[in-house]
């Protein structure tokens, strides 16, 4: 049965056995750049999930640890990025996250091109009937080349332009969800903290992040979402700071994206998001919209439980 036909049309709202399996496709199918939002819902056994995404974006405004805007030459970056999930118990889901390919530069240089950092992360969920909630445990592992230097078009000198940070990560993660019933809508709040360590004997810090979303049904096939987010480094710093590898960095995020279901297995998304300093101002960041595309499988939807 197509999952769009869960939808019960005569009561106007998804039957709860379904209700978490759709939304989580949705919240799969976003990709948020840098604060990452998740859900309260974990995969059921043996149930499966891949994205493919690709997200590009281009700017001249650049915020300084100052929290002053700057203008530069024009920075662009495009990232093809890979997302898989398996249910490996019922309340326990892996997910695994890497770049592909990742690609930056100035306009005043030559472009530079790798793979990014993976990241991997156990979710546990609980109360997933009544109020689900996940909380999750991640690490970072530093497969990109730490050091990659782009060459000025004019051949004078080179800038370290790196596809990853250099160091281990160590996420813990946490996220709360809950269904808007009767209306074919969610709500999702999530935070996390990243535990960062140092790159040539450079240390980092700490990072927080925060994310809310709301969630709409349309059309029983169209799912739209508004979300808000907050990244911000903890502490001061103390000695020589990282640039390129995002330390000091701090934004408030906003977003809204869309997901269509093509069938039973396929997806596709279109996502639009930028920064502000409405929350949290900017520091160490570039300013500017960034688009996105995203297809997405799944295969191992539960069961139908509807009689009627």
């Amino acid at each position: 049965m197509p999952l769009y036909n869960r939808y019960d049309v005569r009561r106007g709202y998804l039957s709860p056995a379904y209700f978490h399996c759709f939304l989580s496709i949705l919240m799969l199918l976003v990709l948020a750049p840098v604060a990452y939002g998740q859900s309260g819902w974990v995969r059921q056994k043996g149930e499966v999930f891949g994205q493919l995404s690709y997200t590009r974006f281009q700017s001249d405004r650049y915020f300084n640890l100052n929290e002053e805007e700057m203008i530069t030459s024009s920075f662009m970056q495009s990232n093809v990025n890979l997302y898989a999930e398996y249910g490996f118990t019922q309340h326990l889901t892996i997910v695994t996250n890497i770049p592909l390919l990742r690609g930056h530069g100035f306009e005043t240089t030559e472009a530079i091109w790798g793979t990014g950092d993976l990241r991997i992360d156990a979710r546990y969920g609980i109360l997933q009937q009544k109020l689900p909630i996940a909380f999750g445990i991640g690490v970072e592992v530093p497969l990109a080349r730490a050091d990659r230097f782009a060459t000025n078009k004019d051949g004078l000198g080179v800038i370290n332009l790196p596809t990853g940070d250099g160091e281990w990560n160590f996420w813990a993660t946490m996220a709360i969800s809950a269904s808007l019933h009767p209306l074919p809508a969610y709500v999702n709040l999530s935070g996390g903290v990243n535990k960062r360590t140092s790159y040539d004997r450079i240390a980092l810090r700490d990072q927080w992040v925060a994310n809310s979303q709301v969630g709409y049904l349309f059309f029983q096939k169209l799912w739209t979402q508004a979300s808000l987010g907050v990244m911000q480094s903890l502490g001061e710093a103390e000695g020589l700071v990282s640039f390129v590898r995002g330390d000091g960095t701090a934004f408030t995020q906003y977003g809204i994206s869309l997901a269509y279901k093509l069938n039973d297995h396929w997806n596709i998304g279109l996502q639009y998001y930028n920064n502000a300093d409405f929350l949290v101002r900017r520091a160490n960041v570039y300013s500017a919209p960034t688009l996105g595309l995203s297809f997405s499988f799944q295969k191992g939807l539960i069961p139908s439980n509807n009689t009627d």
